[in-house]
């Protein structure tokens, strides 16, 4: 997965306390994901929460088919549950 694009700068972003960067503007649930776990599985949930967003949302529950604007120290949790 590409992450760059030449308009837009570096945001430094939190996932499950690792530093990652992060080149876009906005980021998708499945990109949190990924940068958590690797890859997105189809028999696992995910749950991904965020903190210090844009000041319009600062802080929230994302659900798969979401994406949201970065901000730089932005942080992210990813957890994963097993579907029973």
């Amino acid at each position: 997965m590409d992450h760059t694009d030449k308009n837009n700068k570096d945001f430094n972003i939190i996932v499950n306390a690792r530093e990652k960067t992060w080149l876009h503007k906005e980021i998708t649930f499945d990109e949190i994901v990924v940068l958590a776990c690797g890859l997105v599985e189809n028999t696992v949930f995910y749950t991904v929460i965020f903190k210090k967003g844009e000041n319009n949302k600062p802080e929230g529950i994302m659900v798969s088919g979401d994406s949201i604007k970065v901000k730089d120290r932005m942080i992210f949790y990813v957890t994963q549950t097993s579907r029973s």
